[in-house]
Formats: structure tokens, C-alpha cells, sequence
């Protein structure tokens, strides 16, 4: 009875290993097995040549039609419980007189009441405030809605600017004034450098915020108009729109040489 040792099992696996290996090796090696490819940068294929940033500008003015105006309502007292009562109720008579126009927008914001202390670290009292802001027509009549809110409340500040709908209008028109400009400042800049090709590899749109304040008019509680007055004369003003555009024109690279 013969049988075959581990030692022998072992040596005959080793070599069937390396004959597999010697078998697979030349087919491997035929093969066209390459790396992947580099990623690939999407200006690769224009950056052969000279870049040139440039940008242009385009604006235009608009008469301001809205008008935002913003009031607060304060108080003071020895309770911070009282002193909100007292903020709410102004708050409550002011907004009941608006109720009268219905096309003046209304909201509410920076409500706060906030201790206040003496020397000795205690309250002294509480003071508090909450502001009302009203958007409106800038040629509306409806600006002697002024004479009724300072009896509860005073003025902080006013805006005039365009309004949402106007400004979008203007701005589309606008922003293809500014591409044709940005276009035409291309194919000059071309031109200048002796080139009839060039090519546009990058373009950006900015649209700056633009608004316009009317002078400060302080309407204080020192300052009472009569029911009876007339609106206060108020100059709207203009706003600037703007829009911006920037780029970079790839021109060949035999043009500069």
C-alpha cells in the first residue's frame, strides 16, 4: 500500500502554482492593461492661447415707487409686565388705524424689553420696545397715515426704492444691454490685438443691490401734525440699477507672438 506524504501534497501544489503562473503571464502581458486616464480639466482644451480679463458695466435710473417707513413703540416702567402692556397697546391703536389702507403693508419685528439697573446692581426699571414698518405707494395719498401713527408711535426711519415687480422688469432688459456691451467690448478687444477669432471661456453676471434714502425726517412726538394737514411733501428720488459683467476672452496664441 503506498500513500503520499504532506511534504509531497505540498511540493505539488508549489508547482502547479508556477506553471498557472508562467501560463498567465504572457497573456497578461499582451494585453493593452493601461492606467486610467487623468482627469480630464474642462479648460484644457482652450487654455493654448492668451488670456485677457475684462469687464463691463451698465446702468440705468428708475423713479423710486415704494416707500418703507419704520416706526417704534417704547415705554418704561417698574414692571416688565407693564411695560410690555404699554408697547402692545400702542402697537394695537396703530395697526387698527392702518386697517383703513388697505394697500400699506404691515409687519412687526425687534420686539425686546430689557431690564435696567442702578449702581448698586439692582433693577432699576424695565424699558422695551417693538418696531412697526409700513410699505406703501411713494406717490400715495396715503401718507398722511403719518399724522395718525405718531400719536402712538415715532418715526426711525424711511426708504424709498424700487419696487420688487419694476426692479425685475428693468433688470432683464437691463442684463441684455450689459451682454451686448460685454459682446461687442469681446470683439473689440479682439480687434485691438489684431485677432478675428477669439473665444469666451468664462462669464459672470453680478447684480448689485441698489436703493436710494430719502433726507432724515425726524417726526417725534414734538412734532404733532393736526389731522386736518395735508400729506408731507416728499421727494421719492431715483435708484441706480447696475448690473456688472466680467470674463475672461481667450485669443489664439499665434496672434501675440
Amino acid at each position: 500500500m503506498s500513500y503520499i506524504s504532506s511534504f509531497s501534497i505540498q511540493k505539488l501544489t508549489t508547482t502547479l502554482l508556477l506553471c498557472l503562473a508562467s501560463i498567465t503571464t504572457p497573456i497578461l502581458a499582451n494585453q493593452n492593461f493601461l492606467p486610467p486616464p487623468p482627469p480630464v480639466n474642462e479648460y484644457n482644451h482652450q487654455t493654448i492661447g492668451n488670456k485677457v480679463y475684462f469687464s463691463i458695466s451698465e446702468s440705468q435710473k428708475m423713479d423710486n415707487d415704494t416707500l418703507t417707513i419704520t416706526l417704534n413703540a417704547s415705554a418704561q416702567a417698574r414692571s416688565a409686565n407693564v411695560v410690555m402692556e404699554k408697547i402692545n397697546r400702542k402697537m394695537q391703536t396703530a395697526i387698527a388705524s392702518l386697517k383703513k389702507y388697505p394697500k400699506i403693508e404691515v409687519k412687526t419685528s425687534q420686539y425686546q424689553v430689557h431690564p435696567i439697573y442702578n449702581k448698586g446692581e439692582t433693577i432699576r426699571n424695565w424699558r422695551g420696545s417693538q418696531s412697526l414698518i409700513i410699505t406703501l405707494d411713494a406717490q400715495s395719498k396715503q401718507l398722511k397715515v403719518l399724522s395718525e401713527l405718531q400719536e402712538q408711535l415715532t418715526y426711525q426711519s424711511m426708504l424709498f426704492k424700487v419696487s420688487a415687480k419694476q426692479k425685475q422688469k428693468a433688470m432683464q432688459q437691463l442684463t441684455l444691454i450689459a451682454l451686448q456691451t460685454f459682446q461687442q467690448q469681446a470683439k473689440s478687444i479682439a480687434n485691438a490685438f489684431g485677432s478675428s477669432s477669439y473665444q469666451l471661456i468664462e462669464t459672470r453676471i453680478n447684480t448689485p443691490r441698489s436703493q436710494s434714502r430719502a433726507p432724515n425726517m425726524a417726526f417725534t412726538s414734538r412734532m404733532v401734525m393736526a389731522e386736518s394737514m395735508n400729506a408731507p411733501a416728499i421727494e421719492s428720488g431715483q435708484s441706480t440699477l447696475t448690473v456688472n459683467i466680467s470674463g475672461i476672452l481667450l485669443l489664439p496664441k499665434a496672434v501675440s507672438e
